[in-house]
């Protein structure tokens, strides 16, 4: 009876320890990917930059060469500086150096040869290129995305490498009881809970390996915290001695990365559960022997007490089973909403956009600079910062789900806002080859709306990429944008006659493509949060729902419908104001 106690509490404190130890392994992988592809898509969006391809083409000796390199080494600094990267750098297809966003610092990358890194390798065989690597002199850790770049003839011209500090992979670490690692497929440890374990080994293995690898560059001793050699591969439950401590570990591969992420818990805390429950049953056990004696004299009480005990203890299992599954309920919700609070760490389509119109902004100025053309420099420089406010307004909206945003509502430029929306989306118009179709207002009266500026930016720019993706499967891919005036009365019933007065009519945005439309079972559905007809990997479902908040927020209306003649009808409505409410907001 005592073995059967022992393996039903060996088998209660491992499941509990191991519940523990899935749960926190999930929460550790899903805060490393939405770290790492942060700054995944930067790669991508320099390789595919004109200037950047235009600098790469050029022939070294010529002025051109020179103008182009400072141009992109000034345009790399200022991305780097905004994204937070380590640096971002050029190199040309030998794999040398020609334009980095540390030019001016004395450890310039300018004219370092890279080639013989494997990101290199990757890259210049059109893959993306990903690699980590320790410096093991400060025990900085940094990781690398390498894209090619390629000429009209699909010919290598270049590669982009964006080098990301795994200081940023760092968080508050809370758990006493349960630490992490993240290894490499050798076992040796480049971020942990705990400092005696990084760049160390948690296996036995050949070090002359780690000699050969440039992940660890200048570590003169790795140490063995284990002796014993263990499977590195093996994904599930294992035993294991760090430090001569007993672990249990739990492990995940993240191929994406080249990484293991595994989380470990001191056994020792269930070697105190079972010995606890050891001791509760060696007293229940007493208790049931002495009992036992006592039941044979009272056989007949004992049946009578052994049924009510019985039927207790069910009701009892039953209260304690509703009330679990009462709080797994609420703790499933509450995680929910705080996974929604830190969605904005990894959305970064959302930033894209804007990023890419700064970058724009940041050329023009440039030029305009050297032709000394000042005021258009200042006019470059203010939308610049414009923008930038906006992405951080932007990033901002992403909680309005849980907490309702504080919206600055006043006159604002209609047709400015969508050429600004359009001119946002510009890249995506062109690479998709879309034809949008929308005349701006270029008469009094100026179109007026009581809007907050940024809500409404974002608002337009949602749907007309929405509405751009829509028309992925025509050859010609249309999209037109409208205005149109009606009354008021038709967006919002209110008694307040003093609003009525200040505006009675209402100006609606009517989105139309020519794609294939809505299906009608989504129609009811396509504002609910989380709701979206695309891949998982192409959209949380929160673009659309966000859009229709912000503009009840606005006072105004939202809704979609299918066109008779085909494809998607999005109608934006919004209180109109007289233009003298503001005469800055024109222009």
């Amino acid at each position: 009876m005592m073995m059967m106690a022992y393996r039903y509490a060996k088998i209660t404190a491992e499941r509990d320890l191991q519940t523990t130890l899935q749960t926190q392994l999930l929460q550790i992988v899903n805060k490393l990917q939405i770290t790492l592809e942060r700054h995944l898509y930067l790669p991508s969006l320099l390789a595919n930059n004109n200037d950047v391809i235009d600098f790469l083409k050029s022939s070294e000796a010529t002025e051109a060469y020179k103008k182009g390199q400072d141009s992109v080494n000034l345009s790399l600094e200022h991305i780097n500086n905004i994204s937070g990267t380590t640096t971002i750098f050029l190199m040309d297809a030998s794999g040398q150096v020609v334009s980095s966003s540390n030019w001016a610092e004395k450890d310039s990358l300018i004219k370092k040869d890279y080639s013989t890194w494997p990101y290199f390798e990757q890259a210049k065989n059109n893959i993306l290129g990903r690699y980590f690597t320790s410096q093991a002199a400060n025990e900085e850790r940094f990781y690398f995305f390498a894209r090619s770049i390629q000429n009209n003839n699909n010919e290598l011209i270049g590669i982009v490498v964006v080098q990301v500090p795994l200081s940023d992979l760092a968080f508050n670490w809370t758990l006493a009881d349960v630490d992490f690692a993240v290894t490499d497929k050798n076992g040796i440890v480049f971020l942990s809970s705990k400092s005696e374990w990084d760049l160390n080994a948690i296996s036995n293995l050949d070090l002359n390996v780690v000699s050969q690898n440039k992940h660890y560059q200048n570590k003169e001793t790795i140490k063995i915290l284990n002796k014993e050699r263990i499977n590195l591969s093996n994904e599930g439950f294992q035993l294991i001695k760090l430090l001569n401590k007993k672990y249990q570990m739990l492990s995940q591969s993240m191929d994406i990365a080249g990484w293991d992420v595994r989380v470990l818990s001191d056994y020792s805390i269930a070697e105190k559960e079972i010995s606890r429950i050891m001791l509760i049953s060696a007293i229940l056990i007493l208790l049931v022997a002495a009992l036992a004696v006592l039941l044979l004299k009272i056989q007949n009480q004992r049946k009578e007490f052994q049924q009510q005990a019985t039927e207790e203890l069910e009701n009892k299992v039953a209260e304690r089973t509703q009330a679990l599954k009462k709080s797994q309920e609420d703790l499933i919700q509450a995680a929910k909403m705080a996974a929604l609070g830190q969605l904005s760490t990894g959305i970064t389509h959302e930033i894209n956009n804007p990023l890419s119109a700064i970058r724009a902004y940041a050329d023009n100025a440039s030029q305009f600079l050297q032709k000394d053309r000042l005021d258009m420099v200042d006019q470059n420089l203010t939308e610049i910062t414009k923008l930038t406010e906006n992405m951080a307004a932007i990033t901002g909206q992403l909680k309005s789900f849980a907490r309702k945003s504080k919206g600055q509502l006043k006159p604002v430029n209609l047709d400015a806002t969508i050429d600004r929306a359009i001119s946002i989306v510009n890249s995506k118009i062109v690479s998709s080859g879309t034809n949008i179709t929308y005349d701006i207002n270029t008469h009094d009266p100026i179109r007026m709306v009581l809007a907050d500026e940024v809500w409404l930016s974002q608002v337009l720019v949602n749907l007309i990429s929405n509405a751009i993706s829509a028309t992925n499967q025509n050859i010609e891919r249309n999209v037109w944008i409208d205005i149109k005036e009606s009354d008021i009365s038709e967006i919002k019933e209110t008694t307040d006659t003093e609003d009525q007065e200040k505006s009675p009519h209402k100006y609606c945005i009517e989105i139309r493509d020519n794609g294939t439309g809505i299906e009608d079972s989504d129609l009811p559905r396509i504002f609910e949060p989380f709701f979206t007809t695309k891949p998982t990997t192409k959209g949380l479902g929160l673009g659309l729902s966000i859009s229709f908040n912000l503009v009840k927020d606005m006072n105004g209306s939202l809704d979609a419908r299918n066109r008779k003649d085909g494809g998607a009808l999005f109608t934006l409505c919004l209180p109109s104001v007289n233009p003298q409410a503001n005469s800055d907001s024109s222009l």
